[in-house]
This record gives C-alpha cells, structure tokens and sequence, in this order.
C-alpha cells in the first residue's frame, strides 16, 4: 500500500533558515539598544517614566527582564534591570497635569546681595519663576458656631 506524500519545506522552512542567519545580529542590536536606553533614560519624557512607576509599568519592565534572559544572556538580562531601576528611580512621583504653565514669568535675579539660604546652601540663580505668591483666605460656609471663641 502506498502512503500519501507528504509535503517538506515550504514557507515554514524558510522562515526559520532566515531566523538563523539574523540571529547572531539581532542580539547585537537588542544590546545596542539597551546600552543607548540606559544611556540616555533621562531623555525619556516624564509622563512614560511615570508610567513605568506604576504597579503595570513595573511589571512590564520585571517580564521584559525575564524574557530578555530567557531569550538572549544573563548579560542583557543585567542591562535590562539596570534600565528598570533607573527608569523606576527617575520617574516624578506625582504627574502634575493641572499646572497652567503658560502665565509663569520668569524674572532675571539682578540682586547683588543673597538671601541667607542661597549662601548657606550656596546656590547662584539665574531666574525666579515665581517673585510673589497668591494666597486666599480660608472660607468657612457652613452655618455652625463656634463655641470655642470669646466675646471678650
């Protein structure tokens, strides 16, 4: 009795001879590029490093540690959780979204003489962002008395 042919190779075959040519490079190019992530992780804006500060961005960052040490070396795995914790370490703790940034006026300091705590901590600025600070007084609307007070 014959039995049916069966079919080898195919597109299945070639993928993954081309795989195995590419592999060797794109190992050097997952390093690059974690070398240049870690270089330049201050670069990165701070609404995606708050992100990652978040309990979802951190797992993110722990699986992709994981996969790169499965996937590649222990070696990539270091240069990926040294981008992890620089990422986690230089995240804003607080997303300040609100901030009208627009009407700030930024004024030269032409003052020759320092405030005490520019001395102490020896600092020499070049601008103020803010010279004068806007306050309101507190509001109480309901319609309790206080007991506490004196009439005296």
């Amino acid at each position: 009795m014959n039995s049916p042919p069966i079919l080898k190779g195919g597109a299945r075959e070639h993928m993954l001879d081309i795989l195995k040519k590419y592999a060797q490079p794109l190992n050097v190019y997952v390093g690059i590029i974690l070398v240049l992530l870690i270089t330049y992780v201050g670069q990165i804006p701070k609404s995606i490093t708050f992100r990652a500060n978040t309990f979802v961005g951190r797992l993110i960052l722990f699986t992709l540690t994981i996969v790169i040490a499965d996937m590649y070396s222990w070696i990539y795995a270091l240069l990926m959780a040294i981008f992890a914790v620089l990422c986690i370490a230089l995240s804003p703790r607080t997303l300040e979204a609100f901030q009208d940034k627009s009407n700030i006026d930024i004024k030269i300091v032409n003052q020759k003489k320092k405030w005490w705590s520019e001395e102490v901590l020896k600092e020499d600025p070049l601008g103020l962002e803010e010279d004068r600070v806007m306050t309101s007084a507190i509001q109480d609307n309901s319609n309790a008395s206080n007991s506490n007070t004196s009439s005296k």
